[in-house]
C-alpha cells in the first residue's frame, strides 16, 4: 500500500511538472517599459472645434454614409490584435501562413504587440482625444467600444508595424503589404471608431516603433528565425 501511494504521488508530481513545462510563457516586450515616449514623436491631432477637427468628423460621417456591407464585414474582420500578423497577411502569403506553421514568427509578433501596447497607451492618455461617437451621436460605430482614447489609432499602428516588419522579411511583397495596411487603417474610419487624423498618428507611431525595434540586438535572432520561416512558406531563397 505504501509503495502504491508513493507511486501515485510520483505520478502526480510528474504530471504537474509536464503540465508546467507545457504552459506557454507570457511573452515579454523587447523594450523596457517607458523606453519609447511615443507622444514626443507625434504631431498633435487637430484641436477640438478647429476647422481641421470639424473636417475630420465630417469625413467619418461621410464614410459612414457610404460604407458598404463588404466594408462593414472587413472592418469587423480587421478588429483584432492577437496573432494579427497572420490574418493580416494570409491573403498575401497564402493559406499556409498560420500560427501553427510559424512558431518563431508568432512568438516574435506577440512580443512586438507587447511593445506596441506599452508605448501606445501612454500616448493615447497624453492626447486624450474622445472617439468620434463620444462627441457626436450621429456617428454609429459598428464595433464594440475599443480600449483607450482615439489618437493615435492602435489598430493602424499595428497594421503598419506588421507591414513594415514583414516587408523587411519579404521585400518582394512590400507593395501588397502596405496596400493591406492602408485598407486595414481605413476600416477604422469606416467603423466609426477613429478619425482620419488618428490614422496619420498611427502610421507615424508604427514607423517610430519599427525603427527602434529593428536596432535592438535582442530582436535580431527572433527576426531572422521568423524571416526564414516566412520565406520557406513562400518558397523564396
Amino acid at each position: 500500500m505504501l509503495a502504491k501511494s508513493r507511486f501515485l504521488i510520483a505520478a502526480s508530481l510528474l504530471a504537474l511538472s509536464v503540465g508546467l513545462q507545457a504552459e506557454p510563457a507570457t511573452p515579454r516586450p523587447y523594450l523596457p517599459e517607458g523606453a519609447l515616449p511615443l507622444a514626443e514623436f507625434l504631431p498633435p491631432p487637430p484641436a477640438q472645434g478647429s476647422p481641421g477637427d470639424v473636417q475630420d468628423l465630417q469625413r467619418v460621417l461621410d464614410a459612414q454614409a457610404n460604407r458598404t456591407p463588404e466594408q462593414v464585414e472587413q472592418a469587423k474582420r480587421d478588429d483584432h490584435l492577437t496573432d494579427a500578423a497572420f490574418p493580416f497577411a494570409r491573403g498575401i502569403f497564402g493559406p499556409d501562413f498560420t500560427v501553427e506553421k510559424h512558431p518563431h514568427t508568432a512568438r516574435m509578433f506577440r512580443r512586438v504587440l507587447k511593445d506596441l501596447v506599452q508605448t501606445l497607451m501612454p500616448a493615447k492618455h497624453y492626447y486624450a482625444r474622445p472617439r468620434p461617437y463620444e462627441r457626436d451621436d450621429r456617428v454609429q460605430p459598428i464595433l464594440p467600444p475599443p480600449q483607450g482614447e482615439s489618437y493615435p489609432s492602435g489598430h493602424t499602428m499595428d497594421a503598419y508595424l506588421t507591414a513594415t516588419l514583414l516587408a523587411h522579411m519579404v521585400p518582394e511583397r512590400r507593395q501588397a503589404l502596405f496596400e493591406r495596411a492602408d485598407a486595414a487603417a481605413h476600416s477604422r474610419v469606416i467603423a466609426g471608431v477613429h478619425y482620419p487624423s488618428d490614422l496619420d498618428g498611427g502610421r507615424v507611431a508604427a514607423a517610430v516603433l519599427a525603427g527602434v525595434l529593428l536596432t535592438r540586438a535582442e530582436i535580431r535572432e527572433d527576426f531572422e528565425l521568423a524571416r526564414q520561416e516566412v520565406r520557406r512558406t513562400l518558397q523564396l531563397p
